[in-house]
């Protein structure tokens, strides 16, 4: 096996990126390109999560396989995987990566975009000053570049733990040290779901609310936390969201790229000499969620008030499921044709942060999920509609009926 012994001790890259065909094969992202590790990756990235010697990876792996070629495909996808980087032996230096980071929560974009919203981060920031004082343990769950773990500790907080699953976590203790907060602030690698704490805090942060405020697992997230990481009593920042629905008209020329519209493909069909008009039976059998600029939104006709949908309380929720319907009454007469969702996140007792298109300035790292109906519905002023809210651990979902 090439220049591994059975006494060497292998380890996974702390960041994997997979492709599963169909086939069965799954292949690995590395530095040095795509690599197969064959219909056994999974399993052999997973024998190696913590410092295993070779020989004991195997052992375990060996019943895996169905016969001596499919025990040499094993091991020889062993060997790719070091020879790749995914698997590191002990003082092995971390490969040099040429990989195009494309703005997920390993890259810098959406952490730049964070710092960049005054809006959003100040909020946390007045939360965190209000809610922290001496001698709370903190734990900042997704904590990103530690702002918001830093801001813990200043406000008095006698010791941070702060959580963050992507190799971010090295700027992040290097933020703490710069900030002459490392006896203080404790950078804890991996998903909050699967570390341990020394001790259990009596403050949680946890800024992972996407435009669709539940669409980052904060349900499932805070609910893992208040079971194995937080005191009985502990306070958290957000405390409860609420989840509000709006029904709109979204103007032709936002749907016309987004999906298949009678004027669209008209157009493409005189363009290219092609009838393309079936394509708009597609859209009308097919439910489609996008995310527009709150400050676009708040231009589009509305046809009812806000409809509050859900206010979850975050402290106490145990499922990790909403399904709500709600019956509301049309302020105006009209064809409505998306639904706009928006939050309001309490964050302490005196600073609530919203995303709601009414208001300005709107936060600007956060977008407005629009839940596009097959078809127009026609909404008639002071008669009723009802707007159903559903989220299931994913993305949320919106529907409208009349």
């Amino acid at each position: 096996m090439g220049t591994l012994k059975p006494t060497t001790v292998l380890e996974r890259a702390p960041e994997v990126k997979l492709r599963v065909l169909a086939r069965g094969d799954v292949v690995v992202e590395s530095a040095d390109g795509d690599v197969s590790g064959g219909p056994h990756c999974l399993a052999i990235l997973d024998a190696f999560a913590e410092p295993t010697t070779l020989a004991t990876a195997l052992e375990r792996l060996g019943p895996r396989t169905g016969g001596a070629q499919d025990w040499i495909d094993l091991t020889a996808a062993v060997v790719r995987l070091h020879d790749a980087g995914v698997l590191r032996a002990e003082g092995e230096p971390e490969r040099a990566s040429d990989e195009v980071l494309r703005g997920s929560f390993d890259s810098p974009s959406p952490h730049a975009a964070m710092l960049e919203d005054r809006v959003r981060t100040s909020a946390f920031l007045a939360a965190i000053a209000e809610v922290v004082g001496p001698e709370d343990v903190v734990v900042d769950i997704g904590t990103g570049t530690s702002v918001l773990a830093v801001a813990a500790a200043r406000a008095g907080a006698r010791h941070v733990y702060a959580i963050e699953a992507t190799p971010l976590a090295h700027e992040a203790r290097e933020v703490v040290r710069a900030n002459g907060l490392e006896d203080r602030v404790t950078i804890v690698e991996g998903w909050s779901t699967r570390v341990s704490l020394p001790e259990r805090a009596n403050v949680a942060v946890s800024e992972i609310l996407g435009s669709d405020a539940l669409e980052e697992r904060v349900l499932p997230v805070l609910a893992d936390a208040r079971r194995r990481l937080l005191t009985p009593d502990a306070r958290l920042i957000p405390s409860a969201v609420r989840i509000f629905g709006l029904p709109v008209s979204v103007p032709d020329d936002h749907l016309d790229s987004l999906t298949f519209t009678r004027t669209n493909t008209a157009r493409w069909t005189s363009w290219y000499g092609l009838d393309l008009g079936p394509l708009a039976d597609y859209s009308s059998r097919r439910r489609q969620r996008y995310t527009a600029l709150i400050d676009d939104v708040r231009h589009w006709p509305a046809r009812s008030e806000p409809v509050l949908l859900a206010e979850l309380d975050l402290s106490t929720l145990e499922t990790p499921q909403v399904d709500v319907t709600v019956t509301a009454v049309a302020t105006g007469s009209g064809a409505v044709n998306g639904v706009v969702g928006y939050f309001e996140a309490q964050l302490s007792p005196g600073v609530v942060l919203s995303t709601s298109p009414a208001l300005e300035p709107a936060p600007t790292s956060w977008g407005a999920p629009i839940w596009l109906l097959p078809e127009p519905a026609e909404l008639r002023r002071e008669r009723e509609f009802s707007l159903r809210y559903v989220y299931g651990g994913g993305g949320g979902s919106m529907r409208l009926s009349t």
